[in-house]
């Protein structure tokens, strides 16, 4: 009996033994996991502020990634956060998204010999205009742009220059070249389009470094090709006018899903293929099908108005072909140059993937596109690749523009700043260094220094002052 008393005391002395052992563990394990979210707490803390980096970083992304406002940033955060838990204000995320832009403006970037510069102005009401100049090395195109036969990204690229000119001559933009040349380097090459103020700045500037090369913008250049074609062409404004008076009489009746597409009041032959491809579609689709498509009206009565409202498209059909192969041979080349990059072989690539013309008056067109090809092949003296289009600086252009749009008054002004945050890899050590460095009068100095006093408030002093208190002129 006493043998196996003190035999059960053993054991039970071990199984106390394994818990302590086991809560010890449990212990250390515990001191750290809460020793690791205290120096991740720490990481992501910024002096001086309420919010940590990665709710900060979450703010930013949501207002560029996502292009909601900042209102709508603010009340994403208190949908989903518990009502604990303070939220960030509209007014702090304009705030950080300031100090952000600020950051990236200013920042020191890399001095190299290969930049490949990418320039083009924007504008709003005034007479003021940004010169935007991006930047993309010639190994990074080549390494993980060209190799992996896709279009730069906003991401790609950096900002090196955001200028407000109230001149946009072309010594102003020959100035402002070398301003950011001296802080990167002589870039190997410009691309940017052909329009006069531009183009002069640029080839000044070449003047100085006759080594550049300046290419045309595929994009503008295919562009100007068809502009010069069709502008000229009787046939295809007449189109144009019935398609705009179509749009008006089917808009408010029963075949408005056939309405053509809206026409843009500018660049609009950056966009041929809209009505072309609507027009040729039209005309090719069985008569059955758009019956299908109304089955509460009865069969003679469909085809009556569609006789009434759209048959003149069938004296168009030879042209909308010819014009249709137009716009093919300039996107077949825009594909090949923005995913391929221009090299020497440019050229027998483009002729080797082309296809055999229909319509004989479509070799002169052609040749104009070979010209271009040519012109601009002729400038590269060696087997490297280089950029051929400035589209990524149009695409944040129109990201910039929708932010701008929401504003009261389309001026320029911080918003501006959304491109510098539209090209940046966002994170929570680049989100700390940023606004440890960057306070918001920085920002205040900055829109004072480049703006002054903005169109908003200026009418605000004017306008909101009371009647009783003013005197008649």
């Amino acid at each position: 009996m006493e043998t196996a008393s003190a035999g059960s005391r053993i054991r039970d002395k071990r199984a106390e033994n394994r818990s302590r052992s086991r809560r010890k563990k449990e212990e250390i394990a515990t001191e750290g996991i809460n020793l690791d979210e205290n120096k991740y707490s720490e990481e992501l803390s910024i002096k001086g502020h309420t919010y940590d980096a990665q709710t900060i970083q979450q703010a930013l992304e949501l207002l560029i990634d996502c292009g909601i406002s900042f209102r709508a940033t603010e009340k994403v955060f208190k949908l989903f956060n518990s009502e604990s838990k303070i939220t960030p204000s509209f007014t702090c995320i304009r705030k950080w998204l300031g100090r952000m832009g600020i950051y990236e403006l200013t920042r020191k970037k890399e001095y190299r010999d290969d930049w490949i510069f990418i320039v083009d102005f924007t504008l709003e009401l005034g007479k003021q205009k940004s010169l935007v100049v991006l930047g993309v090395s010639q190994q990074y195109l080549s390494e993980q742009v060209v190799s992996q036969r896709r279009a730069l990204s906003h991401e790609d690229v950096e900002l090196l220059g955001l200028e407000i000119m109230g001149s946009t001559k072309g010594e102003m933009i020959l100035h402002q070249l070398e301003k950011i040349t001296e802080l990167v380097g002589v870039p190997v090459q410009i691309v940017a389009d052909h329009s006069s103020d531009l183009a002069r700045g640029i080839k000044l500037y070449q003047e100085n470094h006759p080594e550049i090369i300046y290419t045309h913008d595929v994009t503008h250049a295919m562009a100007l090709l068809l502009k010069y074609k069709l502008d000229a062409n009787d046939r295809y404004q007449s189109f144009l006018q019935k398609c705009h008076r179509c749009r008006q009489k089917l808009q408010q009746t029963e075949l408005s899903f056939l309405s053509p597409p809206s026409q843009r009041s500018q660049c609009r032959y950056f966009n041929v293929e809209r009505l072309t491809n609507w027009a040729l579609k039209l005309l090719n689709s069985p008569v059955e099908t758009l019956i299908l498509l109304m089955p509460n009206i009865e069969h003679k009565l469909i085809l009556s108005k569609i006789v009434e409202k759209l048959a003149w498209l069938a004296d168009y059909e030879a042209d909308l072909i010819h014009w249709n192969q137009m716009v093919t041979m300039t996107r077949r080349l825009e594909t090949q140059l923005k995913h391929l990059g221009l090299n020497s072989q440019t050229l027998q690539y483009f002729q080797q993937n082309q296809f055999d013309l229909v319509n004989g008056s479509l070799q002169y067109f052609q040749q104009q596109i070979f010209d271009y090809v040519i012109n601009e092949c002729s400038q590269i003296k060696d087997k490297q690749t280089f950029l051929a289009t400035s589209d990524v600086i149009e695409s944040l252009f129109g990201k910039y523009k929708q932010f701008s749009a929401r504003c009261p008054i389309k001026e320029m002004g911080q918003m501006l700043l959304t491109i510098c945050l539209s090209t940046m890899n966002l994170t929570t050590t680049v989100v700390k260094n940023a606004l440890e460095s960057i306070s918001f009068s920085d920002v205040g100095e900055w829109l004072a220094e480049v703006f002054g006093q903005s169109m908003l408030s200026k009418r605000k002093t004017l306008f909101s002052t009371p009647i009783n208190d003013t005197e008649t002129a």
